[in-house]
């Protein structure tokens, strides 16, 4: 028999994953700690399994937990769309865009296309959210983004979206300054790295790749990152200024955040996956004045950036 599961309970499921605790959630959705437990053994009995593990610092969801509350996230990201529309039909208040980038796009161009956007008085607001590519596509899929600024495989095409390609690049080999091969202009093979020590970012990849497959693609032995830094291209950038660790990076994009801060890309023997970087949005998006006007307008603004040529510092400069 197919189960229906409550909607409200996948989101308060989702709350309680932000939170990491009964309390902090229940006083997010004004409901009491004990409402808010039974409505969890409710959703646990309808699922029939363990949702989350209750502990002396909080909760922990099972893997069953975060799936479902991945859903709740989504119910919420709806509500909270239909509570901005609603919102601006009473104020008449801008519309809201909804943009989405990898954090190194985000940092190399995006956070500043959204900053002049605002500050030229444009008549709509912003949502900035950052994901890995898999997440964008799959939010530009269920109408959470308007517009999603990717690195992807250079024939990825997806059903009800079109692309706007911006650049063409690659994934690149990038070694920290303490590194022994950074500056090398020699092409470095699987010996020459031996031993060497890795970081790596998830949003680095695309839709179909993976640190484990890069290494496997181009020969390399396995090593598992010293630090995965999953979002974080602040700290991923400070770790690898100050290290001898080696990290793929889409290359373009890494030398506009690196080109002060002794970071070098490195030549491989190899040739490297290749990738485009493009402007991402549902098929349908030139029937919203507003949101053609603000692809085209990020268009421009990215083309010129990401050919080095901003006319200001770049942003990690400080």
């Amino acid at each position: 028999m197919r189960i229906s599961l409550d909607p409200k309970l996948l989101y308060h499921l989702h709350i309680i994953f932000e939170s990491g605790s009964l309390s902090a959630a229940a006083e997010v959705l004004a409901v009491s700690q004990p409402t808010l437990s039974r409505a969890v053994s409710h959703l646990e009995a309808q699922v029939g399994r363990q949702l989350m593990v209750r502990g002396r610092n909080g909760v922990v969801l099972t893997e069953t937990g975060i799936l479902l509350a991945e859903q709740g996230r989504k119910i919420g990201s709806d509500l909270k769309q239909a509570d901005d529309v609603l919102n601006a039909l009473k104020s008449d208040s801008p519309p809201t865009l909804r943009i989405g980038a990898g954090p190194l796009l985000a940092h190399a161009a995006i956070n500043d296309f959204v900053l002049r956007a605002s500050e030229a008085k444009a008549p709509i607001s912003f949502d900035l959210q950052i994901g890995t590519a898999r997440r964008l596509v799959s939010d530009l899929l269920h109408g959470h983004l308007d517009i999603a600024v990717m690195a992807t495989p250079t024939d990825m095409r997806v059903e009800h979206l079109k692309s706007i390609r911006l650049m063409d690049d690659h994934i690149g080999l990038f070694a920290g300054p303490k590194s022994s091969l950074a500056g090398r202009n020699a092409q470095v093979d699987g010996e020459s790295i031996a031993g060497a020590k890795w970081m790596a970012i998830e949003a680095a990849f695309g839709t179909t790749s993976s640190h484990e497959n890069m290494l496997r693609k181009l020969g390399f032995p396995y090593v598992a990152p010293a630090i995965q830094f999953n979002m974080n291209i602040h700290g991923l950038l400070n770790a690898m200024s100050v290290s001898d660790a080696l990290c793929f990076l889409p290359a373009k994009i890494a030398r506009l955040l690196t080109e002060d801060i002794g970071v070098s890309e490195i030549p491989l023997a190899t040739r490297s996956e290749p990738r485009q970087i493009a402007i991402w949005h549902a098929a349908d998006a030139d029937l919203n004045s507003h949101l053609a006007d603000t692809i085209r307008k990020c268009h421009a603004f990215l083309t010129h950036r990401l050919a080095g040529d901003g006319g200001q510092a770049h942003p990690h400069r400080s």
